[in-house]
């Protein structure tokens, strides 16, 4: 009903905007707060104020708590502005009100003004649950007998910026979980669980690529039961590469599905995400969600490229491996086994040698240089060649470690290499061995000779001590016993000592020491080799005859 009245003060206040003209059109007098002439000084004041500000605010007054908001509330409300002014505010805003209702109630009663900075509060105010935020405060009306009759809400969304805040947030941990080593499976599946545990704006995902012509899911983290668009709709973003999305109750979006991958490489897919059914799927976070499958494809195209170069790599590595750590499987007493770190090339600093120097001895080398790839390599493949050389010059185990000590000087990444050399007499089944601080070998006896570590002849890393000399000793060897070189991947843990690791190692080799020697040596890598694989392992076991 549009009302006329001589109210001057009410006329002035409301020309100039839109919601002063709705003000000045509505029928107060059928509200609790009645005709506009009859208003006191404070609701006229702070009806004033309320009305010829751009900033969002709300008056409410009475026990009714009737409202009365300017051009700038409008947008919070939404929809409810067809039926929110003169009506009370617990009615307009019945959704939250278990929150803001007791808030104006401590206002009206205390008359002590409130704060509120980046208030969370689900509203309906477009025909679903909508997550907004608000920073607000709510000041004390003052009716003419001094007592508080209203509440003056001085208000401002903030929705957008913490959402957007929040996005960015996701997006910088989505690219710190996908970066680093890793084939496309594992950035596929650090991505979905990054993902997934970013709520609200994303509830799950799932990622699809196309393997051998075939649409298939590579990661996935979703709720049980959510929706989802069809095999048919995905293959045909893959194909097209346009996104789709599926829409559900009240036009919002529940899923996106957006093309990633590289176009040029073959190598294409669909991300699939799981959207907040608590808000629009609004320009903003359309934008988002490209962004985000713009992460994804670039760590598909990072891991792509890591992919190529270790081939490349892998294949030197094959050939490297090929020359420098021959199994030995043509020795019928010897079983040599180099196991690489998981991830890592094929070569490392880890190396060993099984050399026949005479029809009555024979060498055993294991050595290992700081560090993995194939700069260690480099440096161990030389320490290698250089004990080789010295070996069949004659040199005994001490003599070895000397020359390869002055050598490693002059070789980057041999300093502080360790290095077990030992040569075997196979006519006085003896051993000679000398140790730059490396692990012992040890022996696993047969019968009344037992187990026993070759713990003497000790001396320092290469090149750790510039003026050092190396000790030879010797160990008779029974007919049976099995001899184990090894490096410290085999035996090494974090969270325990290397002599836990040395007591594991000797119960396990004598467990397994009437296997024959290749299966015995296979027996305990097997049985040995830690989870992760962080570290290249060396094994050397000899049988004694």
């Amino acid at each position: 009903m549009t009302v006329t009245t001589d109210d001057g003060w009410l006329t002035h206040v409301c020309a100039p905007t839109e919601m002063g003209r709705l003000v000045a059109a509505f029928d107060w007098a059928s509200t609790p707060l009645g005709a506009p002439s009859t208003w006191n000084a404070g609701l006229r004041a702070a009806t004033s104020l309320c009305l010829t500000s751009r900033f969002p605010m709300l008056v409410v007054w009475g026990p009714e708590l009737i409202q009365i908001y300017n051009d700038g509330y409008r947008p919070m409300l939404g929809d409810k502005h067809a039926n929110a002014l003169g009506r009370p505010a617990g009615e307009v805003w019945s959704e939250v009100w278990d929150v803001v209702g007791p808030m104006f109630e401590s206002v009206i009663t205390t008359a002590v003004p409130t704060w509120e900075e980046c208030q969370s509060l689900i509203v309906d105010r477009h025909g679903y649950a909508e997550e907004c935020f608000f920073q607000y405060s709510y000041s004390p009306i003052y009716d003419d007998d001094g007592t508080v009759g209203g509440v003056l809400d001085v208000v401002t969304e903030t929705t957008a910026a913490v959402v957007a805040a929040r996005r960015l947030r996701c997006l910088a941990a989505l690219g710190a979980s996908v970066s680093g080593d890793g084939d496309i499976t594992d950035a596929c599946a650090r991505a979905v669980d990054t993902l997934g545990r970013w709520r609200p704006d994303i509830t799950g995902a799932a990622i699809h690529l196309t393997i051998d012509g075939t649409l298939t899911t590579v990661a996935s983290k979703r709720e049980p039961g959510a929706p989802s668009l069809s095999l048919d709709r995905l293959a045909a973003v893959e194909s097209s590469w346009r996104s789709d999305r599926l829409e559900g109750e009240s036009g919002l979006v529940h899923q996106v599905a957006e093309p990633i991958g590289l176009r040029g490489a073959g190598v294409r897919g669909v991300l699939v995400l799981d959207l907040d059914r608590r808000r629009a799927f609004d320009a903003d976070y359309q934008e988002f969600t490209a962004l985000v499958a713009g992460t994804v494809s670039g760590a598909i195209e990072s891991a792509f490229q890591r992919a190529l170069e270790l081939g490349e790599y892998r294949r030197i590595a094959d050939t490297l491996q090929s020359a420098m750590l021959a199994p030995a499987s043509d020795i019928p007493t010897v079983a040599a086994r180099y196991v690489p770190a998981l991830g890592r090339l094929a070569v490392g600093g880890d190396w060993y040698d099984v050399i026949e120097l005479t029809p009555d001895t024979r060498a055993l080398v294991v050595g290992d240089c700081v560090g993995h790839g194939l700069d260690a390599a480099a440096a161990m493949s030389q320490l290698r060649i250089a004990a080789r050389s010295m070996l069949f010059d004659g040199r005994d185990p001490a003599g070895v470690l000397d020359g390869l000590h002055r050598y490693a000087e002059s070789v980057e990444g041999a300093e502080c290499a360790t290095v077990v050399c030992a040569i075997v007499d196979r006519n006085n089944s003896v051993i000679t061995y000398s140790r730059a601080g490396h692990l012992p070998p040890l022996v696993i006896g047969t019968g009344a000779s037992g187990n026993r570590w070759l713990d003497g002849a000790g001396g320092p890393p290469l090149a750790a001590i510039r003026d050092c000399k190396y000790e030879n000793e010797s160990a008779a060897l029974l007919t049976g016993d099995r001899l184990l070189l090894f490096s410290d991947g085999l035996v090494e843990r974090r969270d325990e000592t290397i002599v836990e690791g040395l007591d594991r190692l000797q119960t396990v080799a004598d467990a397994a020491k009437d296997l024959p020697i290749h299966d015995f040596a296979d027996h305990i890598l097997r049985t040995l080799r830690p989870d992760g694989g962080a570290d290249d392992i060396v094994l050397v076991a000899k049988l004694n005859r």
